[in-house]
């Protein structure tokens, strides 16, 4: 399936530039992310078939996962680039939920217009530029999960989550 290009996103993007992102970095926040001991995590490529290569493990798991955008800017091989875009869960609860069920939407949302906005950017703009590391959590129950994953993105404010709540929610509210 084909990406969706720029100007197809502008036509349907009402806020701007479609690259154009709000980054909130406040070392204050960071000191309250918990160390949740999270497992290394597991990077794939995120293009049409992402769910195709995750091993076993993933693909029936459920956790935590984080869209990140890594850009390859003409510097040293030593420089390392990667800006966090969002971050997500995965919760078995009485669907039997998983990393490969819950990817199906990240999928389809390729090429699609009618996409929600943040998952239209997320999925399209940068198709040889975006990876999704995942944190097989299945040994934690679903309210940890969800625990964990608010922890992390009220504390790290990716620029692609909607929902954020107390402080953090503060950063989207523009005068």
């Amino acid at each position: 399936m084909a990406y969706l290009t720029h100007d197809q996103i502008l036509k349907v993007y009402f806020n701007g530039p479609p690259y154009r992102m709000v980054v909130y970095h406040d070392p204050n926040l960071w000191k309250k992310i918990t160390n949740h001991k999270l497992p290394t995590p597991v990077k794939i490529k995120f293009d049409s078939n992402v769910r195709n290569a995750m091993p076993p493990n993933i693909k029936k798991g459920k956790g935590i996962y984080m869209f990140f955008l890594e850009p390859n800017h003409n510097l040293p091989s030593d420089v390392e680039m990667k800006h966090l875009l969002y971050i997500g869960r995965v919760q078995e609860g009485k669907t039997k939920f998983n990393f490969y069920r819950r990817f199906y939407a990240y999928v389809n949302d390729i090429g699609n217009l009618k996409a929600p906005r943040n998952r239209m950017r997320l999925t399209n703009l940068w198709p040889d530029h975006t990876y999704v590391y995942y944190f097989d959590l299945s040994h934690k129950t679903d309210k940890q999960i969800k625990d964990i994953e608010k922890n992390l993105f009220n504390n790290i404010i990716p620029p692609l989550n909607e929902e954020l709540h107390g402080a953090s929610r503060l950063t989207r509210q523009f005068y």
